[in-house]
């Protein structure tokens, strides 16, 4: 399901794809999670790349498991998805303050989860037929500060309520740093890797905190809070979109 690799002081965390944390997958977002704060935590590691092996890098999510994991959401018995996801020691809350530079290659199709790990990222390297799709209607813990951060407010509002963006408008959108062809994609994030686990620990670990301070004051975690707010929201949208169809 998920496997570590470690070059040094790079940690390369593999997965298939992301679409089952689109669905919220307990089980692969617990443990993506796990792989993901485990490294941070480890003295040794500089770096993390986290890459997929499918045709795509985070193919959409059907409406249908959608609809189920928003229902799933709601259930108050049911925290265990906030814990593995949006709560502070969650999947994407570990990467976004996380001490170490966190590098994700990307190939073909990015929605849902994917397009949040890209945000959470401190860099992101695509395919030229990468396509962005933005997470804002499928997942309650997608963040728009971060959005607004990493691509300015108008952008950002833009690809809410727009199309998927190619690989070519994200990059001019500030959303990926760079694009190359699927043979170097993998090469070239364990070069960067590597490039940034060149830095000294200590001063790769206050420029981190920096950044930490930066999100904090623009209200990154505060928007992260949101997520249960989120889900019954979106739990609604689906319940509406059920009784439509109905004949």
């Amino acid at each position: 399901m998920i496997a570590i690799d470690r070059d040094d002081a790079v940690a390369t965390i593999t997965v298939d794809d992301c679409t089952a944390l689109t669905r919220h997958d307990l089980a692969v977002g617990s443990a993506l999670r796990d792989a993901v704060r485990d490294n941070a935590n480890d003295d040794t590691v500089k770096a993390i790349v986290i890459r997929a092996t499918g045709a795509d890098f985070c193919a959409p999510a059907a409406s249908a498991d959608l609809a189920a994991a928003a229902r799933r959401q709601i259930n108050p018995l049911r925290p265990d998805w906030h814990a593995a996801y949006a709560a502070p020691a969650g999947l994407y809350q570990s990467l976004v303050y996380c001490r170490k530079v966190v590098i994700t290659a990307v190939q073909g199709r990015c929605a849902g989860a994917g397009s949040m790990l890209v945000l959470c990222s401190d860099f992101t390297l695509a395919t030229p037929e990468s396509r962005f799709e933005s997470p804002f209607g499928a997942l309650p813990e997608a963040n728009l500060v971060l959005a607004m951060l990493t691509m300015r407010l108008n952008r950002a509002k833009y690809w809410l309520l727009g199309d998927a963006l190619d690989a070519a408008a994200a990059r001019e959108a500030g959303l990926i740093n760079a694009i190359l062809p699927r043979s170097q994609l993998d090469a070239e994030a364990l070069r960067l890797a590597r490039a940034a686990a060149r830095m000294p620990r200590d001063g790769l670990a206050m420029s981190k905190i920096q950044v930490e301070t930066c999100l904090d004051a623009q209200g990154v975690g505060r928007d992260f809070d949101m997520a249960g707010f989120n889900a019954l929201a979106l739990a609604r949208h689906w319940d509406t979109v059920a009784a439509e169809s109905k004949p």
